[in-house]
């Protein structure tokens, strides 16, 4: 709609005998958006006024426009300890994390969850979006901007507490149905390796589930695993196999500016560099 009446502006103006040129806001230093300045003159009228009433044009067009860089919206999921909700309040490794990252920069940025595969989908598709964590894969490498590594993450394969599964390589677990959660990255990795994976919806819904045995082993990050535990007060000890680690990411459209992404990365490198990240997750019981 904006546009429209813009454009329309400038025929009116050229039509009744205005000069018109355009700059683009670009050079003069805005890096958030491009955004088109008038610059008129009138052949009847004196140089100064001219002058003038293009300033006046200018004007009218920076009360109309906004040169402010957009909100970033990211992404996320509840994962206790990393992002939690608690009322209206986000709580949580990752929600300390991204208010530090973002206040190091000059971008805004709003917090919302929504389920992981939900989130991936919706960030890659739309510009200005982020997700947060996500482990990077071969197919998901090329589609979206990362900023990494916002998470250092241990998995392992945890059973029920009254049954003991022994386990010395992962492939011992080929004959075993695990337990895993849509989006988290190590569910696909374990299907792509042929294991026998079933997804949930959330990563939560998988501790009830090896608990009544619908499930043999649940693949699951240890620190969130841990918390979870505790929170549903099911206890299934330590791991029988800690089978991998990953860095975790936070993954931007792919649209998104590139002055954008290199100041959040530059600002997320400051913080491991000044000792930040490594003070944060001792927070949390967890050394990196």
């Amino acid at each position: 709609m904006y546009g429209n009446s813009r454009s329309m502006s400038l025929q009116w103006l050229r039509a009744i005998g205005w000069s018109v040129k355009k700059i683009n806001l670009k050079l003069l230093g805005f890096k958030d958006r491009c955004i088109p300045v008038v610059l008129c003159s009138h052949r009847l009228l004196p140089s100064r006024l001219s002058s003038l009433l293009s300033c006046l044009l200018v004007m009218s067009l920076f009360t109309s426009t906004s040169v402010r860089a957009e909100t970033i919206e990211v992404l996320t999921y509840e994962e206790s300890p990393f992002a939690v909700k608690v009322g209206i309040t986000h709580q949580g490794l990752l929600v300390d994390m991204l208010k530090e990252l973002f206040s190091r920069t000059a971008l805004d940025y709003k917090l919302r969850f929504i389920p992981l595969k939900r989130a991936i989908v919706t960030t890659q598709r739309m510009p200005g979006h982020c997700v947060l964590p996500v482990v990077r894969s071969q197919e998901r490498e090329a589609l979206f901007h990362w900023i990494s590594p916002v998470l250092v993450s241990r998995y392992g394969l945890f059973s029920r507490s009254n049954q003991t599964i022994p386990l010395t390589s992962l492939s011992d677990a080929k004959s075993y149905k695990i337990g895993s959660f849509l989006g988290s990255g190590i569910g696909e990795y374990l299907i792509d390796l042929g294991f026998d994976v079933e997804l949930a919806s959330i990563s939560a819904q998988n501790l009830r589930k090896l608990k009544r045995a619908r499930i043999e082993l649940w693949a699951a990050e240890l620190v969130s695993a841990q918390e979870q535990m505790q929170k549903q007060a099911i206890n299934f000890g330590v791991p029988e196999l800690i089978f991998y680690t990953s860095l975790r990411a936070m993954a931007c459209n792919k649209q998104m500016p590139r002055e954008h992404t290199l100041a959040l990365e530059n600002a997320l490198k400051s913080m491991y560099l000044d000792g930040y990240m490594s003070r944060l997750y001792l927070e949390y019981g967890v050394k990196i």
